[in-house]
């Protein structure tokens, strides 16, 4: 009987032994557990941190791109306007060639504001603009009354057209 009491003993023994480091390898196993689901837990802040830059950075790229184009396109507009306006204030158009020895050489600046309604349409947007601001002609005449008398029965004031100056050319 003995041995049966010492049999069980050694096998409660070795159970208690056994259930320890069942015990222990479950604590283990729940430590590594915590640590992975804590480490999970980090890249996933980790993760969302980086998307919420990333989201930040994508608006602002998408920003600065609208801004880049809307800037692109005022600066083509402003170039545009810039050769418009160089070109045509050099530009000096001829009323009429012909003249005699006597006739004086004027320069008229004539313009339309409402050219569009009373005369064309049709006219591109430089031309329209270069008849508000005026356009300088050469016009041959004896004296500024008969230069009057041209540039009315060319550009006559019932079509909106205006002599905003008149002066000799410097030959």
């Amino acid at each position: 009987m003995m041995a049966f009491v010492f049999a069980g003993m050694v096998g409660a023994t070795a159970m208690a032994f056994a259930m320890s480091q069942a015990v222990k390898r479950l604590r283990e196993t729940a430590a590594m557990i915590d640590k992975a689901q804590a480490r999970r837990q980090q890249q996933v802040e980790r993760i969302k941190r980086a998307a919420r830059q990333t989201l930040g950075l994508r608006r602002e790229l998408v920003a600065a791109k609208r801004r880049k184009t809307a800037m692109e396109i005022a600066c083509e507009e402003l170039e545009e306007r810039l050769r418009a306006l160089g070109a045509v204030d050099r530009r000096i158009f001829v009323l009429d060639d012909r003249h005699t020895q006597n006739d004086l050489g004027w320069l008229v600046r004539i313009s339309n504001a409402s050219y569009a309604e009373k005369v064309n349409a049709n006219l591109e947007r430089p031309a329209l603009d270069s008849w508000k601001r005026g356009r300088r002609f050469l016009v041959w005449g004896l004296d500024e009354n008969k230069v009057r008398e041209k540039v009315a029965a060319r550009f006559p004031h019932p079509k909106g057209f205006t002599i905003q100056s008149i002066e000799p050319r410097a030959e």
